[in-house]
């Protein structure tokens, strides 16, 4: 693929050197984005329903995989949304006809209350574990930059969790980050919030608070997930957005003034 980011090349094995030695905020500079010729957008799409938010991620990424084939700049689209009632997710790699022993696992967490009536159902096109949503505000990261394409998968998934991470701190919410953690304890259970992986982001005392899955295309990339925090989604939903579309416009040397949602 011809590089379009005006970057030096970037192979997978610099990438994992510069993840392991540097962390994920060292990868970042190295990526030298306020030169980048990419486009961002920003999108607050508020409260829909779950078949309405999977198919617009879904959208995006084909899109966004259709343009790279123009002369058109590279685009990093990052979105935010909200859930109509509860609904329950599955990874494309799941059973659908696992979705009653989820549920049932469900029922027994923290999540019971949000089983009064029952949840809609809908496929992710990503990979990853079950998510009861509706007490959880989502995003996503969606682009067709070479520069973000370069990158491992590990790499890609800690650069965009930064951002993540970024935006709780700005909201006042500590948080670690377990890039350079391994996958083991992601087999311990089908439930997404129920497992640590390298991509997540925990609280002070170790518990999860938000979790991301990735589609890969050799034209596009699509991370999504979810952060269930303190406060209500509804309540905090606008400045989550801000505070996220802040954190990447401030990687890329631009002000939040300028953000377009």
């Amino acid at each position: 693929m011809q590089d379009m980011s005006g970057h030096f090349p970037i192979s997978s094995e610099q990438t994992s050197a510069f993840n392991l030695v540097e962390g994920p905020e060292g990868l970042l500079s190295r990526l030298n984005l306020p030169a980048s010729a990419i486009s961002l957008r920003f999108e607050r799409s508020g409260v829909c329903g779950g078949q309405t938010n999977m198919a617009r991620d879904q959208a995006l990424l084909e899109m966004l995989c259709e343009a790279s084939q123009t002369t058109d700049a590279p685009v990093l689209m990052v979105r935010t949304y909200l859930w109509d009632k509860p609904t329950l997710s599955l990874g494309k790699n799941q059973p659908e006809a696992d979705h009653e022993r989820l549920l049932a696992l469900f029922s027994k967490g923290e999540q019971a209350s949000a089983l009064q009536t029952r949840p809609d159902l809908v496929i992710r096109p990503t990979g990853g574990r079950a998510i009861l949503h509706h007490q959880d505000i989502s995003f996503a990261f969606i682009t067709n930059a070479p520069v973000f394409l370069k990158l491992s998968l590990k790499d890609s998934y800690c650069v965009f969790t930064l951002w993540l991470k970024q935006a709780l701190n700005r909201l006042g919410y500590p948080t670690q980050t377990a890039c350079n953690a391994n996958n083991r304890d992601y087999l311990r259970s089908p439930l997404c919030f129920d497992t640590h992986t390298p991509s997540d982001i925990l609280g002070p005392d170790g518990k999860k608070l938000a979790g991301c899955a990735q589609a890969r295309r050799s034209r596009g990339i699509l991370q999504h997930g979810s952060a269930f925090l303190s406060q209500p989604p509804e309540a905090i939903y606008d400045d989550f957005s801000q505070a996220l579309f802040g954190a990447v416009s401030q990687a890329f040397g631009q002000e939040a003034s300028c953000l377009k949602t």
